[in-house]
């Protein structure tokens, strides 16, 4: 005679109903929940500590000394390139300018007489009424004549590029740091920095991978059947999500040699000039993949000596622990390479409760497959 059946025949010899005694056996056992293993895709997420960098950065100085005549931008300002945002007194370089202009058509000039006085002189010598002398005195003269007004062409181009220097413009697109340049101030190349004009959007972001964990990156693509592009996404400090996600631009052709490390480049969108230059930030690089991977609540694990294991109900709802190989955790999630099939139902509620050849009183299962819905 079965056990239960024996125990409710003696309860019911002493007067209990075997309904009330099956209850009262039913209430010993361990109440516990489980999910189904399944089988799913799984995204692998790593994160890195990463900058912040813009992608252009320049320090602006006077090409040329003198006076502030005005100030074209606000601090923080989005400028474009070739905006004029200072101007030096140009007075002084305009007044060089002319003058060298005014040498130079003397000069011309002085170069015209001396092309008159050599042909004169080359008449008198054919027809033998000068000496050979004076041809050859006409001859330097005149290349004096040409050498002075190459001379000055030279000054002048030197002075006109003196005088655009009176106007310091954007190099290229983007946002204006913070200055203490005021009208009036004298400013000279010796004098360093104006201003720093930095291109930022897009910003790029640049973090460390160690040199082993880009060597599994690569075997781990090069198994998969099917591979999209990595995706980038920061954590800001105060442990908000940057909206916009990012890619991959480049990775660096050497290892850094005092941290074993290989710099990676990723690039973001930042029209709103939300990211800053130099800012850190928490970069979680996301491998996207469709093969699918053997996934349990990572609740569910247990860590011994031996390892990892889980607590499984099989179909005599008795526990059965099972010694299992751990891939990686993803969240909430575990990824299991060995040691479970898919549908085995794994305790996640409960475990203090149990152990190996317990019987147990099962909750409704979470996220159980239909087709284990019979173990």
């Amino acid at each position: 005679m079965p056990v239960r059946l024996l125990v409710a025949a003696m309860f019911l010899h002493l007067g209990l109903s075997p309904s009330i005694v099956l209850a009262q056996e039913s209430q010993t056992k361990p109440k516990v929940s489980v999910t189904a293993a399944e089988m799913k895709s799984v995204s692998l997420t790593e994160v890195f500590t990463g900058r912040v960098e813009a992608v252009d950065r320049v320090d602006l100085i006077a090409r040329v000394p003198g006076f502030v005549k005005s100030i074209n931008f606000k601090d923080g300002s989005a400028v474009a390139a070739a905006d004029v945002l200072i101007e030096i007194e140009p007075d002084s370089y305009e007044a060089t300018v002319i003058e060298i202009q005014g040498q130079i058509q003397a000069a011309q000039a002085a170069k015209k007489l001396a092309d008159i006085e050599l042909d004169r002189q080359q008449k008198l010598y054919s027809t033998g009424d000068t000496p050979q002398a004076v041809v050859q005195k006409a001859e330097a003269q005149q290349g004096e004549a040409d050498g002075h007004v190459l001379e000055l062409q030279g000054s002048l181009q030197n002075a006109q590029l003196n005088l655009s220097y009176t106007k310091i413009t954007a190099p290229f697109d983007g946002r204006i740091g913070l200055t203490d340049l005021s009208v009036g101030a004298f400013v000279s190349p010796e004098g360093g920095t104006l201003l720093s004009l930095s291109c930022i959007d897009p910003i790029h972001v640049t973090f460390p991978v160690t040199e082993a964990e880009l060597l599994e990156f690569r075997s781990r693509r090069a198994k998969a059947s099917d591979t999209e592009p990595l995706q980038l996404q920061l954590i800001l400090a105060d442990g908000t999500t940057y909206g916009t996600m990012g890619s991959i631009e480049v990775i660096d052709t050497q290892v850094q040699s005092g941290t074993d490390s290989i710099l990676v480049r990723g690039s973001f969108p930042n029209p709103d000039g939300h990211l800053i230059d130099n800012q850190l930030v928490r970069v979680i690089v996301t491998d996207p993949t469709n093969d699918k991977s053997l996934v349990i609540p990572a609740k569910a694990l247990q860590k011994d000596q031996s390892g990892y294991f889980v607590f499984t109900v099989g179909s005599d709802d008795k526990v059965v622990k099972k010694q299992i190989q751990l891939d990686r955790t993803e969240g909430t999630e575990a990824v299991i390479s060995d040691g479970l099939s898919e549908g085995d139902k794994v305790i996640t509620d409960g475990l203090q409760r149990v152990h190996a050849g317990v019987e147990v009183s099962i909750s409704t299962p979470q996220n159980a497959p239909s087709s284990a819905s019979g173990n």
